[in-house]
């Protein structure tokens, strides 16, 4: 390890602690904004979700024992009970922001979100927070994600609480020297596998649930004293070697541009509760259905940039008996959104579809190196002879978390849901205002009134 790199820390370590949404430009500040409306509108979308009922039961113990709220109930929680809860509420329905680095707005908001309630900040801190959690986790993982997943490890947790931890401490105000405590204390803390895709298991929001609540204790740590390495990342025993190895310079941008250019600006969002890989197959398929005006495909073709096609998962074709398998699978998905139109959060969940299920048989998963990350072409060969062709063009841009896309999710899930348009109307107003308001109670209230109509 170097001075350069210790030095790497300490600058975004002092980014963070300093971090104030009014002085960014507007654009960035909206995107922040989008973020939080976005995120917590899958929130709401997943109320009744198993993975959300689960976590809220596991710690109805806690009811009544601190002055942080539990989102899917409006419950008085401890902050870690509360975070735990919260972050499995808005993981729950593989629908949140996507980027390579992982679904982080499941981890960072509810940590940023308990942690103001608790200490009673204005909007504005709330939101400074967010966006420091955002950028210094996304920072750590963008050169990263890739050589991490290959391990098998998942990028949401391991990155996710470098996020919680920063949020919880940029709300703290704990400065500059123990914000990079935080980041080195949060390496210690980062973990979670990708076994449960092939298993068809339960893990992945449980796992964005402990990443939340264990940065918010790396935070409260630090605040009471503790120190960590600064050269947590990049040290011989330290998390980039520990999780991926020492073949390259992960760290090589890790403050490039820090403050000028936001890497949380590229987040994206999700029309379906499904991979991020295969959103772009199933719109696709869905507007290629059209086209073939009742025509029965005898194959689909599905050419993918390699990394997707043999990502964890995505080939798998069957048997399906969990969420945990559909929403990764290309062939169900594809199958899907032919049968349907849509990949709907029910359709993943329906397994005996003997329709899906033989669409499922004539699907085929091709690593295409010509494709693009996010570039998916599908060929579809309907049994008259007819061949249709839809490619996405433009990757992952086209799923920005603008202020837009934000609101028209947020309005689509609470209608999903049965969430009367008032309710989202005034979500998206207290989400708007957020940076204006002396508490974040008026957001809390509002998601809680759609959770509990």
């Amino acid at each position: 390890m170097n001075d350069a790199r210790d030095m790497d820390i300490e600058t975004l370590a002092s980014f963070a602690a300093t971090l104030d949404v009014h002085e960014l430009p507007s654009n960035v500040v909206r995107v922040a904004k989008a973020c939080v409306l976005y995120g917590l509108a899958v929130g709401i979308g997943t109320r009744r979700a198993r993975p959300a009922l689960i976590a809220a039961s596991a710690i109805d113990t806690d009811k009544g024992a601190g002055s942080v709220t539990r989102l899917i109930d409006a419950s008085k929680m401890s902050q870690s009970a509360a975070v735990f809860a919260n972050a499995v509420l808005l993981s729950g329905r593989v629908q949140g922001d996507s980027h390579p680095c992982g679904h982080l707005g499941g981890v960072i908001i509810p940590s940023a979100l308990a942690s103001a309630e608790r200490a009673e900040v204005t909007g504005r801190e709330f939101l400074s927070a967010l966006v420091a959690g955002y950028e210094v986790a996304l920072r750590i993982g963008r050169d990263h994600a890739a050589d991490l997943s290959t391990r098998g490890f998942r990028t949401t947790p391991c990155y996710g609480v470098f996020g919680a931890a920063t949020a919880a401490a940029r709300v703290q105000r704990l400065g500059a020297e123990r914000v990079a405590s935080c980041l080195g204390l949060a390496a210690n803390f980062a973990g979670g596998l990708r076994e449960y895709v092939d298993a068809g298991t339960e893990e992945s929001p449980f796992q964005a649930g402990f990443a939340a609540r264990n940065g918010l204790y790396v935070a409260d740590l630090v605040a009471q004293g503790v120190s960590a390495a600064k050269t947590a990342l990049h040290g011989q025993a330290g998390f980039y070697r520990a999780f991926a190895g020492a073949a390259n310079d992960y760290g090589k941008r890790l403050t490039e541009k820090l403050g000028r250019e936001f890497e949380f600006t590229t987040v994206t969002y999700k029309q379906y509760p499904a991979c991020q890989f295969l959103r772009g197959l199933i719109r696709g398929l869905s507007e290629l259905r059209e086209q073939a005006q009742d025509a029965e495909p005898a194959s689909i073709e599905l050419r993918m940039n390699p990394y997707e096609a043999d990502f964890i998962g995505v080939r798998y074709t069957g048997p399906f008996t969990s969420a945990t398998q559909t929403v990764m699978s290309a062939p169900f998905c594809a199958a899907l959104a032919w049968a349907t139109g849509t990949a709907s959060f029910d359709g993943l969940r329906t397994f005996d579809d003997e329709k899906v299920l033989a669409l499922v048989r004539r699907i085929s998963v091709i690593a295409d190196p010509a494709r693009g990350r996010y570039e998916p072409l599908m060929r579809v060969t309907l049994s008259n002879g007819t061949v249709l062709e839809w490619a996405e063009q433009a990757g992952d841009s086209n799923y920005r978390v603008t202020w837009e896309a934000a609101q028209q999710m947020a309005k689509q899930l609470c209608q999903e849901v049965g969430v009367p348009d008032a309710l989202a109307n005034r979500l998206i107003e207290c989400a708007a205002n957020i940076d204006d308001e002396a508490r974040v109670a008026p957001l809390v209230s509002a998601v809680c009134a759609a959770t509990t109509v």
